[in-house]
């Protein structure tokens, strides 16, 4: 049994961050595979829109940018796709991804220039496939 999420879920909720490196291209430009993540706690009131949460959903461990806030759940979306990801409970949410440490060695917090280029990614990636059907 992989004991990872609980001991992950474990340490954000003693409020402590976690540093580990993360799998997938779903957050490509801004997350990039192998690159390391650091997560730390965070209250579902000091979200917001364009913040990169992680979260436990049925995938497993996802870490995606929230596109929009409701009462109890976000709506997030991976950074390289078009589509939006099934509704996560605020219970779902481990905590916000605060900083992304690339293989290379380069390191930068998760901020506004980050979500900029992550949205300007986005629609150049809808124009392409439209233009390609």
């Amino acid at each position: 049994m992989n004991q990872f999420e609980p001991t992950l879920r474990a340490v954000l909720a003693a409020g402590h961050g976690a540093r580990f490196r993360v799998e997938g291209d779903s957050m490509y430009p801004a997350i990039r595979n192998g690159d390391y993540v650091q997560v730390v706690p965070c209250a579902m009131a000091e979200l917001r829109r364009g913040d990169v949460i992680l979260a436990s959903t049925g995938r497993g461990l996802t870490a995606h940018r929230i596109t929009r806030i409701e009462a109890q759940r976000v709506i997030t979306r991976g950074d390289n796709s078009l589509r939006t990801d099934p509704a996560i409970d605020k219970a779902q949410i481990l905590g916000r991804v605060a900083e992304v440490e690339q293989i290379t060695g380069d390191s930068r917090k998760i901020d506004g220039s980050v979500k900029i280029i992550a949205v300007a990614g986005a629609f150049i990636r809808h124009l392409r496939k439209r233009f390609q059907q």
